[in-house]
């Protein structure tokens, strides 16, 4: 059972956070992630989903230091990173950790899979090469790796073995938060429930927050305590998983659901397609107003013309839609209902 919320020590605060790049086309400025807010607490996982081109992956390397916020404050351990000096930011950094999408390419292919491990340390500093190899060789063990693939390659790994390792890699630095980016897309689905599975135990042990980050929402809601969703570089939903799952307060959410394959026939699946019309607008040039009214079944004058509120409609479960309500949307206007299988 995991921890409520409230009884949680905050491992990240993130408020009002912007992260935007000069746009070459248009001589603009892309809006990849343009306001969000949330926190991440200790042996908490929080899912990210959306669509590419959401934000979701600039989010996650924002949190980790690989990029530099353009707007907004993150708060780590109750400090801002704004106040901390280049060396105490980077000593501090390496609490927070990042794995990626791709098993292979984050693993070089001269170095033995022993020699990757002690890598991190060795840029770290402050242990003896013993220690390093001894470190190495006890987190193999403590993500179901035998001792004796310490001596091999890249080449010579499945890619379930290669995800373990870039897991394996990061536990000696004694992280607070990892940042998970499509970690288990690249994977085989025999392979997926076994990697997440190892997530699971080794934040029970250590007490890891994650920030997982995917378009799955099944995988996500596999994994995660809370799921916020992610639409042109905001969040449209944020919420317990169950919630979000069960009872989703956004169009978006709605649709994002119903594309999720169900393996029954026809006549016993519960939930119809919904059809988005379009697809996702430039972060260059984002429509006004709602910025997912372009897409929407339920869109009216009003969403072109104004900004939802971020409301809390039940406790914990915050939403960005003008017509939704604690129950629910209402039905949608037969002028603009979408097409359903």
């Amino acid at each position: 059972m995991t921890t409520p919320q409230a009884a949680r020590t905050p491992v990240i605060e993130v408020s009002d956070l912007s992260v935007r790049f000069p746009s070459l086309d248009s001589g603009s400025e892309v809006r990849a992630v343009d306001g969000v807010s949330f926190s991440i607490s200790q042996g908490e996982t929080l899912g990210i989903i959306g669509e590419s081109g959401s934000g979701k992956s600039t989010i996650g390397r924002t949190l980790v230091g690989l990029l530099e916020p353009s707007d907004g404050e993150l708060v780590f351990d109750g400090r801002s990173s704004a106040s901390m000096s280049r060396r105490e930011w980077r000593a501090r950094r390496r609490a927070f950790q990042m794995i990626f999408q791709d098993p292979d390419a984050a693993l070089n292919p001269r170095m033995t899979i022993l020699q990757s491990l002690v890598e991190p340390m060795k840029i770290a500093g402050g242990r003896s090469a013993a220690e390093m190899r001894d470190i190495a060789l006890e987190s193999l063990e403590k993500v179901g790796l035998r001792r004796d693939m310490a001596q091999r390659y890249r080449h010579e790994l499945s890619g379930g073995q290669k995800q373990r390792v870039n897991i394996a890699r990061i536990l000696p630095l004694d992280p607070k938060l990892v940042v998970c980016d499509e970690v288990v897309a690249a994977l085989d689905v025999s392979i997926r429930g076994e990697v997440l599975n190892l997530f699971r135990e080794v934040q029970k042990e250590l007490g890891l927050a994650y920030a997982f980050i995917a378009h799955d929402i099944s995988v996500v809601a596999q994994i995660s305590d809370r799921i916020a969703v992610t639409y042109l570089g905001r969040f449209v939903e944020l919420g317990g998983t169950d919630d979000i799952i069960d009872r989703s307060l956004h169009p978006y959410t709605v649709a994002l659901l119903s594309a999720e394959p169900q393996p029954l026939p026809p006549e016993l699946r519960h939930r119809k397609r919904m059809v988005l019309e379009g697809d996702i607008p430039s972060p260059a040039n984002p429509p006004s107003g709602c910025r997912f009214h372009t897409r929407c079944p339920w869109a009216t004058a009003l969403c072109a013309e104004k900004d939802p509120e971020w409301r809390e409609l039940r406790p914990g479960h915050h939403v960005a839609c003008h017509h939704t309500t604690p129950e629910g949307l209402p039905p949608q206007p037969a002028d603009r209902r979408p097409p359903t299988d």
